[in-house]
């Protein structure tokens, strides 16, 4: 379909717009949706203005899939988007990669290719500090000789601190080395559903099969295998094959092997054959510099204050600490402010009285409070189980995440077990629509969001 006048194409983007309100908060259907106009539509793509390539990215990130239903409701298909600002353009096909009009690549979140590996982490962007240099000398070391020298090779640390970007770069430069590499990247959560549809549809050999004649088999967060008998009974065979076979092993979790949960004796021994790694928290000198390239790859003016009152405020992990630059940033594009101190400040929260760092809300802040509130236990909210109490705890953390923490959605999936961040835009506007509702929802958010402010 065609939009043959202007009238027209104001009359599907307003229907959108109707949806587009019923599904998102006040503040953020005026903050992020009503600067939207409409330019053009032919039958492949959609034209919107956006302010500048920031907003474009933050709306890339956050709000395209919703504003993507909201097109399909009002023009009925799917299409393409083009966002334009200042004569340029960010353009690219839904779920796919997003591009400059002339020809700047812009990095986006998806596969480099059928191996799983994800593009956009390689050792070249990873920052080096104390807190992780021997990980990253190791990993290099993996990378050079894979199957020879340290097999396997198994990074732990908290969430967000680069076990996954080590992992994957790891993959990078053997394919780079070598392009006939089989190198296989899985998610644990992954690995266990290509499991169960394998056995599902009688293939469990072919599955198998085929992961056993692999070069290199990279496993992200193998803590989530726990109490999975089945998946770890075909894993611990995958895991003997590739081992006798000389195939390098790449394994990450939030624990040391031995301290795993729910994990057999016998593949946590089996974990720590080779070389083990940790990587800590970031210090102040390292969060700056992540900070100061972040800002360069967004093409964000940072000044070494702001950086460094940033790096003091979020000290949780990495992901926390871009998390918060990508908030200052997108809202000084939003109100036409500088990144200065005073909005800084304003985002961050103000010093505590007793002149203590500001008080900062991160993504473990609000898992360990909620996890507290409902009884449960740590990791919970990031296992793969659904009973009904753990559920409602996990779709209140994710709400929480979002409102309290202001972390994006697909943030939010990353830190809660790797879900869609499709899951958590349903959850956010589940937890919203019953806030509103229901009075016994609205005392548990109020409950735990009292926490922040007394901890």
């Amino acid at each position: 379909m065609v939009a043959s006048s202007r009238t027209q194409l104001e009359d599907l983007w307003n229907r959108a717009l109707s949806s587009l309100r019923e599904r998102l908060d006040d503040d953020d259907f005026e903050n992020w949706i009503r600067p939207l106009v409409p330019l053009s539509l032919n039958s492949e793509t959609l034209e919107l203005s956006v302010p500048n390539k920031l907003f474009a990215s933050w709306l890339e990130e956050n709000y395209l899939d919703l504003i993507a239903k909201a097109w399909v409701d009002a023009h009925g298909h799917e299409t393409s988007f083009t966002f334009t600002w200042n004569g340029t353009g960010l353009q690219g096909e839904l779920f796919q990669e997003y591009e400059a009009d002339h020809a700047k690549r812009v990095p986006v979140r998806k596969p480099a290719s059928s191996s799983g590996l994800i593009e956009r982490y390689d050792f070249e962007n990873f920052i080096v500090g104390p807190s992780n240099q021997f990980a990253r000398a190791a990993a290099l070391a993996v990378a050079q000789q894979p199957g020879s020298l340290y097999n396997p090779f198994f990074l732990y640390g908290g969430v967000g601190l680069g076990k996954t970007h080590l992992a994957n770069a790891i993959g990078h430069s053997i394919q780079r080395s070598d392009p006939d590499a089989r190198v296989v990247f899985l998610s644990s959560d992954t690995f266990m559903t290509q499991l169960i549809e394998a056995i599902a549809r009688n293939k469990a050999a072919a599955l198998k099969n085929r992961l056993r004649r692999v070069d290199v088999l990279i496993i992200d967060d193998v803590q989530f295998l726990a109490g999975r008998e089945r998946t770890q009974e075909e894993f611990f065979h995958i895991f003997n094959a590739l081992y006798e076979g000389g195939r390098q092993i790449v394994l990450t979790s939030d624990k040391f092997p031995n301290e795993i949960p729910g994990v057999e004796e016998r593949l946590c021994n089996r974990f720590g054959w080779g070389l083990v790694a940790d990587i800590q928290n970031p210090d102040m000198e390292t969060r700056i510099a992540i900070l100061e390239r972040k800002a360069r790859a967004e093409g964000v003016e940072l000044s070494m204050e702001v950086a460094s009152m940033i790096a003091r405020s979020v000290d949780s992990n990495i992901r926390d600490l871009e998390g918060a630059l990508t908030r200052i940033s997108a809202h000084a594009s939003l109100s036409g402010r500088e990144i200065d101190r005073g909005l800084a400040e304003e985002l961050l929260g103000k010093n505590k009285s007793n002149g203590s760092a500001p008080a900062v809300v991160s993504l473990d802040d609000v898992e360990k409070e909620v996890i507290s509130h409902f009884g449960l236990r740590s990791g919970d909210l990031r296992a793969r189980r659904r009973t009904k109490k753990i559920a409602e705890a996990r779709q209140v953390a994710m709400y929480l995440m979002r409102q309290k923490a202001g972390a994006s959605y697909p943030m939010i999936g990353a830190h809660l077990g790797g879900r869609d961040h499709s899951t958590v835009i349903h959850a956010c506007q589940s937890i919203e629509r019953r806030r509103k509702e229901d009075s016994r929802m609205r005392l548990v958010l109020e409950t735990v969001a009292k926490r922040f402010q007394t901890n």
